[in-house]
């Protein structure tokens, strides 16, 4: 090999050292060899307040930086489209049985009830009205009110009503190119989420709960990439 070869020969293989060097030990073993790890993908996920760039390009294994799961960021980074979420299948018949609670920002406990939904009417309430009108899911009301945007302009009270607070905050369509988890990614969509929870109301001890939850600016239904965020 003549002079200037070596040159070119080391100067690609000092680069392939450095990029590795950079990868967290656990991915770097995992280093996938797989056609899917070329090429373009997409995902979405909630804005959790951990500071996702969203007017700046980042690379794919940031996401591990702002509390994205290691498992996700590696499914991605194989070219896997995240799994689509389910509905909720509890047995329970009622529209005012509990089909689930968790804690909000605060500490407060949210209670979801099962709900209904008359679309004729277009009336209802709880996850039936969410996942039927809105298609989202009880994952994505709980991200909404766990990771609303910070201070008072993520959650306020419902102008009129004694204890009904709104939770807004913003779930981010990312795309991104390249290999791998060095692919280099930005966020190309961003879709204000708004979920109204009634602290006050009780059935028969308890709060009525979640009354809905819908994409601001959309009638109807929300892009099904809102609920099948990756961070939730």
């Amino acid at each position: 090999m003549n002079a200037r070869r070596y040159a070119v020969a080391s100067a690609a293989l000092g680069l392939a050292a450095g990029l590795f060097a950079a990868a967290p030990a656990s991915a770097t073993a995992a280093a996938p060899s797989a056609q899917g790890a070329s090429g373009d993908v997409e995902f979405s996920v909630f804005d959790n307040g951990s500071g996702i760039p969203r007017n700046s390009s980042f690379r794919l294994a940031d996401l591990a930086r702002h509390g994205i799961a290691d498992s996700a960021v590696k499914q991605l980074g194989a070219g896997k489209a995240p799994a689509a979420a389910g509905t909720q299948n509890a047995t329970l018949s009622g529209p005012d049985d509990l089909v689930g609670q968790w804690k909000d920002r605060d500490g407060w406990t949210v209670y979801m009830r099962r709900g209904y939904y008359d679309p004729v009417k277009d009336k209802g309430f709880g996850l039936t009205k969410i996942e039927q009108k809105h298609n989202l899911t009880m994952k994505a009301v709980r991200a909404t009110t766990q990771y609303p945007r910070p201070g008072a302009a993520g959650k306020q009270k419902f102008a009129g009503y004694p204890d009904t607070w709104n939770y807004f905050t913003d779930v981010l369509h990312v795309k991104c190119s390249g290999w791998w988890i060095f692919r280099t990614c930005r966020v190309d969509k961003v879709q204000p989420v708004r979920a109204g929870v009634d602290f006050s109301v009780k059935i028969p001890m308890l709060p009525k709960g979640v009354i809905t939850a819908y994409c601001e600016g959309v009638q109807g239904r929300c892009p099904d990439w809102v609920k099948n965020a990756v961070n939730i």
